[in-house]
């Protein structure tokens, strides 16, 4: 014979309390009156397990009375509305809809809510000034120019946004233009690293860096690393006169990819053949005039300061149907340079 217990407070079939009766005595037993939050009053973050987050406040607080109540996630959905008493004080109407075991049991109640005001971790070491890593941009044998400094930070506030899904201290607590480049202090070497890599990447050059002792933490020696990157001798957009021939450098990678301006064509210029070149120009300073004519050898175009029709070596990547429209060239002392 199968025996049977009942409930002892509502009599239905059950071995002790049932489900319908656990959940009725944990909700009125168990619900904070008051949900403390502690928050960041600089970037809004939310403590929660000792962690800060950026999370929706009202997320905050439904796993908040989740976790007071025991509630299972899968099978409760919670709705909080809230009501601003002030900046430190909300009012939370919360409802709970149970959809398993114990459905039907929809419950709602009120809990105040108070904000505790706490500047986080992170924004506490920004404000301070502290860094981890700095990444020092220079140029290889020439000072940087402006639009470099401005395309590097770029590159860096980037990496950074990205950086800090995975770590919130990765920041970036201070940048400094100077005459000879750009200083940028980061929050953590990995954050530093990551950076450096980035501006490489797009920019090209190479890096160095070195390591100072600064101090000890938890019994272990705490460094400060510089890393130093040098960007190419030659940016974007020069107009380089190398082994008798004129290119454009047009991108650096692990590579100095460059157009000949006399066939139009890419081509690939090693390191070795850069000690020889020599900057003649920039697409930045070319001029718009208009393509005259174009003969076999030759083609015939406006001198778009004094207007004088100019007769330069034909470059092979013009036609005859080019006729009329307008160009980039570039002057040098070498002469007229036309630009594909």
């Amino acid at each position: 014979m199968r025996l049977e217990s009942i409930c002892p407070n509502c009599g239905e079939l059950s071995h002790g309390i049932c489900e319908r009766c656990r959940a009725q005595h944990r909700h009125t037993t168990a619900v904070p009156k008051v949900i403390t939050v502690q928050a960041c009053p600089t970037c809004s973050a939310y403590q929660v397990l000792g962690q800060w987050i950026h999370e929706d406040i009202h997320r905050v607080i439904a796993d908040t009375v989740k976790k007071a109540l025991n509630i299972n996630v899968d099978e409760t959905a919670i709705n909080i509305v809230l009501e601003e008493k002030s900046r430190s004080n909300l009012r939370a109407h919360v409802e709970i809809r149970d959809s398993g075991r114990t459905r039907g049991l929809d419950e709602t109640f009120e809990t105040n809510v108070r904000m505790r005001w706490t500047v986080c971790d992170r924004c506490s070491r920004i404000a301070g000034g502290y860094y981890e890593s700095k990444v020092q941009i220079r140029a290889q044998h020439r000072m940087i120019e402006d639009t470099e400094r401005d395309h590097a930070l770029k590159i860096a506030e980037s990496t950074i946004e990205h950086a800090q899904r995975e770590n919130r201290l990765a920041f970036i607590s201070k940048t400094v233009r100077l005459k000879e480049g750009l200083d940028i202090y980061v929050g953590t070497t990995k954050a530093a690293k990551q950076i450096v890599r980035a501006i490489i990447q797009q920019m090209g050059g190479g890096f160095a860096d070195s390591a100072q002792l600064v101090g000890r933490r938890d019994g272990k020696d705490v460094y400060r690393v510089t890393f130093v990157v040098r960007l190419p001798e030659f940016p974007l957009g020069s107009i380089i006169s190398c082994n008798r021939r004129f290119y454009e450098i047009c991108s650096i990678s692990n590579a100095i990819n460059a157009i000949d301006l006399e066939t139009g064509q890419r081509a690939v210029l090693k390191s070795t053949d850069l000690r020889r070149a020599k900057l003649v120009g920039a697409r930045a300073d070319a001029k718009t005039t208009v393509l005259a004519a174009v003969d076999v050898d030759e083609v015939h175009v406006i001198d778009p300061e004094t207007y004088a029709s100019l007769t330069i070596k034909r470059p092979q990547y013009t036609r005859k149907q080019d006729e009329g429209t307008q160009v980039k060239v570039v002057k040098t002392s070498d002469g007229l340079l036309l630009l594909p």
